[in-house]
């Protein structure tokens, strides 16, 4: 079946980077499953450990935005990167947090996020693959740490 003509295959690189982070996500989310249960404090805290860093990251992704988008004036700049750095305050408070709230907290920034991200891309275009990547790669973290949060 072709792909409409109106969407752009997500590339190769993002593709594979974005897959490649979520594993992680699922081998730690899985693990609870199969490891005894002695490991689950430490497989919890090193999922959230994990999803700090990427919620870091993802979060850093508006600090890159605003640096180089040509249609951004400074104000839309400052407001972006003032957000940019929302994800990681949140991501560190949810470290601090006892170990399933917290993950429950870095759940929801992840939502809050792409959410975000959302409006950034209907403001200012981004490539059209961007957002139905973040979108699925967004939905897959969500899920192992709502599944990791009511283990």
């Amino acid at each position: 079946m072709p792909r409409p003509p109106d969407r752009d295959p997500v590339p190769g690189v993002p593709l594979w980077l974005g897959a490649g982070g979520l594993v992680p996500f699922v081998v730690l989310t899985g693990a609870l499953w199969v490891a005894p249960p002695e490991y689950h404090p430490f497989l919890v805290d090193w999922l959230r450990t994990y999803a700090a860093v990427i919620l870091s990251f993802i979060g850093a992704v508006h600090w890159g935005i605003a640096l180089t988008h040509p249609a951004m004036n400074e104000h839309d700049r400052s407001v972006v990167m003032s957000w940019s750095v929302v994800p990681a305050l949140v991501a560190w408070i949810g470290m601090l947090m006892q170990l399933r709230t917290g993950l429950a907290l870095t759940a929801a920034m992840f939502v809050v996020h792409y959410t975000m991200d959302r409006q950034l891309a209907a403001r200012f275009p981004l490539p059209e693959w961007y957002m139905r990547l973040r979108g699925g790669l967004t939905a897959v973290v969500v899920v192992c740490l709502a599944f990791a949060a009511v283990r």
